[in-house]
This record gives structure tokens, C-alpha cells and sequence, in this order.
């Protein structure tokens, strides 16, 4: 099987609860670490390059290095952690590593034909920036839109898929009831039992 499709994930690591529009993007971005599956598409800088090219997040002036490439699992790990918060988890650090990434990404604000306000990328020097603050501008306005909460990571610690809760409520904890939801059930029953 080819990694990053198998048991049903697809190559820009969406699987059943695809996030809305460009939110997608970043949703894909966390999905490059399956921890489910044992695989990681940024473990190498051949890797990391080809994934965010097929993306059009690389600026090919700048080429993508190995410290580029730390930075941005870094950053990715910090997001995740952004999205168990967002599953009502608690992740020490998250915040402020985004915070100290965030820091070299540089963002310009743009307005659409409609008027609307908006941040884009605006270059960067390095690679790992260029990326970043793309990421950083589709989650800016994510958060306008009222989607960005509802980018979540799976609750089963053994999994933490990134995943879209489009239930009403908001009340969405695992990627699937079908592998994590069914598993969690089962733990709390037989706790229950013994």
C-alpha cells in the first residue's frame, strides 16, 4: 500500500471529515504525521519538499533544508496541539512555539473583489516561513469565517487525526465512530465492568 493511502486516508491526508476550502490545506499539513499508521511525509527533506510542492506552498527560489524542515514539524506538532484544545484537550507549549514560529512569517493583508479583507503570504527569506505564514493566513481567516474551531484532532491519543466536526453541536471527538469512537466505547465499558 502506498503511504498515505491506505485504510481509506488519501494523499493530502483528508479522510471522511474533509475540512471546508483552503482550511483544507492546513488540515492536510497536520495529516503529514499519521501516528495510526507509523508515517511521516516531513521525516526527511526530500519528502517534505515533494509533499508542499504538489501543494504549491514552495516558492522554488527558496530551497527547503533540514532546519527549514525541523521548523515546519515544529510548527505542525504546535497546530496539533491547537486542535486537541480545540477537542477540549489541554497541549503545554502549543501556543508558544506557534507564537515564536510565527514570528519570521510574514503576512500582508489583501482585500478581495467583494471588499473582504483578508492576509496572504508576503515571501519570506527561507522556506519553512513561506510555508508557515501561508498556513498561518488560511487559519486567520478560518477563524473570520467561524470554521477554524471546528478543526479538531482526534481525542484516541494512539490516532490524532486532524478532522472537520460538521456536527451541529460542535460535540465532535474522534475522526471516525467507526475505529476511534468504538474504541473509546469499549475502554469505558470495561472499565465500567471491572
Amino acid at each position: 500500500m502506498e503511504r498515505g493511502r491506505d485504510e481509506g486516508w488519501d494523499r493530502d491526508g483528508l479522510w471522511l471529515k474533509p475540512a471546508p476550502g483552503p482550511l483544507s490545506l492546513v488540515q492536510g499539513f497536520v495529516n503529514t504525521r499519521n501516528v495510526m499508521h507509523g508515517y511521516d511525509l516531513l521525516e526527511d527533506v526530500e519528502g517534505a519538499g515533494t509533499w508542499l510542492d504538489e501543494r504549491g506552498l514552495m516558492n522554488g527560489d527558496v530551497p527547503l533544508t533540514e532546519e527549514s524542515r525541523t521548523r515546519l514539524v515544529e510548527f505542525r506538532e504546535g497546530l496539533r496541539g491547537l486542535l486537541l484544545v480545540h477537542n477540549g484537550g489541554r497541549v503545554e507549549g502549543s501556543v508558544e512555539v506557534l507564537n515564536e514560529l510565527a514570528e519570521d512569517a510574514l503576512l500582508r493583508l489583501s482585500f478581495d473583489g467583494e471588499g473582504t479583507p483578508g492576509l496572504l503570504a508576503a515571501g519570506s527569506g527561507n522556506a519553512s516561513s513561506g510555508v508557515i505564514a501561508r498556513l498561518l493566513a488560511v487559519s486567520v481567516g478560518a477563524s473570520s469565517e467561524g470554521t477554524w474551531r471546528r478543526l479538531k484532532a482526534c481525542r484516541n491519543e494512539g490516532c490524532l487525526w486532524a478532522f472537520y466536526d460538521g456536527s451541529r453541536n460542535r460535540s465532535g471527538s474522534w475522526c471516525t465512530m467507526a475505529v476511534c469512537g468504538s474504541r473509546a466505547k469499549m475502554r469505558a465499558y470495561r472499565q465500567r465492568k471491572s
